[in-house]
């Protein structure tokens, strides 16, 4: 009995030693971000390849020089064609679970292949739903070749870990493929890509550095493109989000006072952004109701003021950008804060019976109510100066 027991474990071990079909790490490349352009009725496709060697032990290469990243190019009618000539050029295999974000182009955008490229992308099994989406205007390589500040690994930057900045100052909310889908799939929802540009702020012995940045969005439909608007634009889009976790803004203390002035300045930081948006019919008409909550912390001013002043100061500013970024939206054809998909949700029947193709019209008086509550935490007893000034 005990013979045919270890025989019997012998061809066990036998028949299950070895991985056949295992994949050795070292043997596959991983792709970490794609770009994707449209010229000339072809699609243009960026595919970067990270090197994890170089970074996985450190959050920072060890040497400055080392290349962490290579971008392919390839062209063709469809994207999958353009794939598969990617796939010709590799010496191993290509291993898409590490996805990490999408890039668009303008004129990806503007041809309304939005939609093409996410049915696309959403067929590979290994296609991550939490991939971050965005847009840009500037060259998709040069863009995809940016690395981070301070010599950090290029997995560390702005286009594959947005949130990490989002948490200290939330404007622009990132939208991941999961989210673009769910959004453009709802009659009428127009979805906000964050707009990528390259800039030049911070500098080092060698010279000015290229970053990323996001300055702005970009609006689009299933199959259109409404534009961009930027950064200066949708200043109200940060109060109408529940998302926002933190954010702030500098106000004049006089309204005829200059901008520059630094002693007639208040700077506050916002935090616990509430808010709830109702639609309203009014004989046939709908309008809209918003409510915004937040609480107020006051963190730079000259000058000695009070908490109510305060209150009443940064309520009007909040109001005035809500207002401001749905005239810019209306000024595209764009439902920037997304009106008709709160009817449509909260009130379907009504949705149904005023919208035509989907649409609801929007109008300058659409939105009738703008209520904004701000509770102010100065942090002290008193809005007074700290060192007071001497008189001489």
């Amino acid at each position: 009995m005990n013979k045919k027991l270890v025989m019997l474990l012998i061809l066990c071990t036998v028949i299950l030693s070895g991985c056949w079909d295992s994949k050795e790490a070292g043997r596959m490349f991983y792709i970490y971000g794609v770009g994707v352009d449209f010229k000339d009725d072809e699609y243009h496709l960026y595919a970067q390849l990270i090197d994890f060697a170089s970074i996985a032990k450190s959050e920072q290469p060890p040497n400055p020089d080392i290349i962490q990243a290579e971008i392919g190019h390839a062209n063709a009618k469809t994207l999958n064609e353009a794939f598969f000539k990617l796939y010709q050029s590799l010496d191993e295999e290509l291993y898409w679970g590490h996805l990490t974000y999408l890039v668009f182009s303008e004129d990806v955008l503007h041809a309304g292949k939005v939609s093409d490229i996410m049915n696309t992308f959403t067929r590979f099994n290994d296609t991550r739903y939490q991939t971050w989406v965005y847009a840009t205007r500037d060259s998709i390589k040069d863009v995809m070749l940016t690395k981070p500040i301070l010599n950090k690994a290029i997995t560390l930057s702005k286009l594959s870990d947005p949130l990490n900045s989002y948490k200290q100052y939330s404007f622009i909310e990132p939208i991941n493929i999961r989210k673009l889908i769910v959004s453009i799939d709802e009659p009428n929802y127009e979805v906000r890509l964050p707009l990528v540009t390259l800039t030049k702020i911070w500098k080092s012995e060698k010279g000015s550095n290229t970053e990323t940045a996001i300055n702005g969005i970009g609006i689009v439909t299933p199959h259109s493109f409404k534009g961009f608007l930027t950064n200066e634009q949708i200043s109200g889009l940060q109060w109408l989000s529940n998302e926002t976790i933190r954010t702030g803004i500098s106000i004049d203390l006089k309204p005829n006072s200059s901008s520059g002035n630094e002693e007639k300045r208040l700077s506050v930081v916002l935090e616990k952004n509430k808010v709830k948006i109702k639609p309203i019919d009014t004989n046939g008409d709908v309008k809209f109701d918003i409510n915004v909550e937040m609480v107020a912390i006051v963190s730079g001013f000259q000058g000695n003021i009070s908490e109510p002043e305060v209150q009443k100061i940064i309520e009007g500013e909040v109001k005035k950008q809500i207002k401001k970024t749905y005239e810019e939206g209306l000024n595209i054809d764009a439902d920037v804060y997304q009106l008709s998909n709160q009817l449509y949700r909260k009130e379907a029947k009504k949705w149904n019976e005023i919208q035509k193709g989907g649409d609801i019209k929007l109008t300058d008086d659409s939105i009738r109510n703008i209520h904004v509550k701000v509770k102010v935490n100065s942090g002290r007893k008193s809005l007074k100066e700290t060192i007071g000034k001497k008189l001489r």
